[in-house]
């Protein structure tokens, strides 16, 4: 008799749990949309933020390509004004030359 009482016991037991198990897999399975446009809110949210950061980054790379442009500028001037202010100095070295070559 207390076998039975066991097997009753068990067999109760594996009955409540099943059917625990069930009811948590029927919940999961109810919570899948929800799950779904959760995530797909979650998506949609970090794929804004990410094009919003894209546009950022674009924009501040155009600003940094405007200031190469006008560094390069720049350099191409100073480039420019060196190579004058070469060519003026050997016109005043020659000149010294020159003068020093008729005082003799």
């Amino acid at each position: 008799m207390v076998n039975g009482i066991w097997i009753t016991v068990a067999v109760g037991l594996l009955g409540t749990l099943i059917g625990a198990v069930s009811a948590i897999v029927v919940a999961l399975i109810d919570r899948q949309p929800t799950l779904a446009a959760a995530i797909d809110a979650r998506i949609g949210v970090l794929i804004e933020i990410y094009e919003r950061t894209i546009g950022e980054l674009r924009m501040e790379i155009r600003r940094l390509e405007e200031k190469i442009d006008y560094y390069e500028k720049t350099i191409r001037d100073l480039r420019d004004h060196i190579d004058k202010l070469e060519a003026k100095i050997d016109v005043l070295q020659s000149q010294l030359k020159d003068a020093g070559a008729t005082a003799l």
